[in-house]
């Protein structure tokens, strides 16, 4: 089977679910990757034929509409796997049926009207999620909002949970005797802000626990901004930087992580965090709170203030909060599986290739 993957301008949430598609897909199948070229670089150690090409502002849907069908022209692809909703447009709006029917769309992170004019989402973009072959969504709420928003048919947009496998062994205990805690996070800090609002809250913790400590991982060299931040706080002496997302050292050191709104409609850290039983307190905005919902963790207001309360309330019950954690992770585990989501694509990729509607043999 041939295997085209398309990729979105994106955060890190969607680059990593690219990286995990491909490394499960590229034995399996051939595979080929048509990227902007930030996402291309980024994913060229998977060792997958890659095709780019340089965003250049109001140029940038003619480039990637050229590029795409030059692509397809060559690669004659069975199955088409478009991550995002710039990809998926481009994608439905410019290849004729026999391809938009085998297309599966990938989407995690809710529309903003900054990236797609609010008349094209009215009145055009229903029109091409009708095309898809198959609608996959990173959250329920993410999925029903398509069903009511674009009149899609539920019974083609599922929700298919990240699989993410743990990144800490199942016995794993906290170092006991801490006087304050270590708060931890994770994420892309060229493409988010959300640091500032948890190193504040760290800042405003240590008032109460001198000891607390916030523990930073970050996949982007722009540490010198938190640096800069936190130095102006007069706070720099509490941040421990980590350069590598995932770092299993950075989940193994802290008492838990917070999560607040990120580009990431779900942040991979919070489900990193699920499996690997680690107390979590996150923003209550939709995605994080599809995720954390039914599981035990604090939502909060997605402000400084907000993280204050929970982060105090999380460590005032460290114990108990751990012990729930690490109990509930056959459960998370079990539902962010990795296997889980390679079948579940196995299935369906043999579904649209085996698909062709009729207006596509009129095509042949």
């Amino acid at each position: 089977m041939r295997v085209l993957f398309l990729v979105s301008a994106g955060a890190f949430a969607m680059r990593r679910s690219v990286r995990a598609a491909v490394l499960a897909k590229s034995p399996e199948h051939e595979v080929r990757m048509l990227a902007p070229d930030a996402e291309a670089k980024d994913l060229r150690d998977l060792g997958v034929p890659t095709e780019s090409w340089r965003p250049a502002g109001l140029f940038n849907v003619l480039r990637s509409i050229n590029a795409l069908r030059k692509t397809v022209e060559r690669f004659d692809p069975d199955v088409i796997h478009a991550f995002g909703w710039t990809a998926a447009a481009v994608a439905l709006g410019a290849l004729p049926a026999r391809y938009t029917h085998r297309m599966l769309v990938a989407l995690q992170d809710p529309i903003r009207d900054t990236e797609m004019p609010k008349a094209f989402v009215d009145k055009r973009l229903p029109e091409l999620l009708a095309r898809a072959g198959s609608i996959a969504c990173a959250y329920e709420t993410l999925r029903r909002g398509i069903v009511d928003t674009f009149a899609v048919p539920s019974e083609r947009v599922q929700v298919v949970p990240y699989g993410v496998a743990p990144l800490l062994p199942p016995d794993l205990a906290r170092a006991p005797g801490r006087r304050g805690p270590i708060v931890g996070y994770a994420s892309r800090l060229e493409a988010d802000r959300g640091w500032k609002t948890i190193v504040d809250a760290t800042v405003a913790l240590a008032r109460t626990y001198p000891d607390a400590q916030l523990w930073l991982g970050s996949s982007a060299p722009v540490a010198s901004l938190v640096r800069a931040h936190a130095r102006a706080a007069r706070a720099l002496d509490l941040i421990t930087f980590f350069d590598d997302l995932p770092d299993a050292r950075l989940f193994a050191g802290i008492d838990m992580l917070a999560v607040p709104k990120t580009r990431d409609g779900v942040p991979y850290p919070l489900v990193e965090a699920l499996v690997s039983g680690i107390p979590i307190v996150g923003a209550n905005v939709p995605g994080i709170a599809d995720v954390l919902t039914p599981y035990a963790g604090w939502l909060v207001p997605d402000e400084t203030s907000g993280f204050i309360d929970g982060l105090t309330a999380a460590w005032e019950s460290i114990d108990d909060a751990w012990a729930t954690a690490q109990a509930q992770r056959s459960a998370t585990t079990a539902v962010f599986a990795p296997e889980a989501a390679t079948a579940w694509m196995r299935a369906t990729y043999a579904r649209l290739a085996a698909a062709v509607p009729e207006a596509a043999n009129a095509e042949r």
